[in-house]
């Protein structure tokens, strides 16, 4: 295996993704994931680079000619509302950022940097973060506006339920939950 294989293997499996879903986001196909994976083939520089952004790491990490993971980004590439939604949940719970950096294996500089909105982490950070706080990675970066994660196969029922109801339906049956709630 390649050195170049061995960190996108690496970073692929801590979040989550599939040699397919890499592919289709890089423009090629789960097999030449898996050739560059076992180290059968280098990827392209076209490739290297869609990789690198699906992951949100420099291209030299990949490449193992540096060490950081993190990107420092330009005013215009910035995503300062992780690091808001990320202090806001930690503000919530109570938990200070010491606490967050050792549960999340980053140091206390790089925690501060994500909080304040001038680093934004990759993907593999984003997934420890998201599992620390109860929440997903969509929630932090801003894709949906809501923290809470399905915590139960009843929750995931209830909101599949929810979603099939017509109007009127979801209309009586908020009402019959507050008088539920007030009793």
């Amino acid at each position: 295996m390649s050195k170049v294989g061995e960190k996108i293997k690496e970073l692929r499996l801590e979040s989550g993704a599939t040699q397919l879903q890499l592919g289709e986001y890089a423009g090629c196909s789960g097999q030449v994931i898996s050739n560059i994976e076992r180290g059968y083939t280098n990827p392209s520089a076209a490739i290297l680079k869609k990789i690198s952004e699906y992951f949100h790491v420099p291209s030299d990490y990949l490449l193992g000619k540096s060490k950081s993971q993190w990107l420092a980004l330009d005013p215009d590439t910035t995503m300062p509302y992780i690091g808001t939604r990320i202090s806001d949940l930690l503000a919530q719970a109570g938990i200070p950022a010491e606490t967050f950096a050792d549960a999340v294996e980053i140091t206390a500089e790089e925690a501060k940097d994500i909080l304040n909105g001038s680093v934004t982490p990759n993907i593999g950070t984003l997934a420890r973060i998201s599992r620390f706080l109860n929440t997903s990675i969509d929630f932090l970066i801003g894709a949906i506006p809501y923290p809470t994660i399905v915590s139960s196969e009843d929750e995931k029922d209830i909101i599949l339920y929810y979603r099939t109801m017509s109007k009127v339906g979801r209309r009586l049956l908020m009402g019959a939950l507050e008088d539920f709630k007030d009793k």
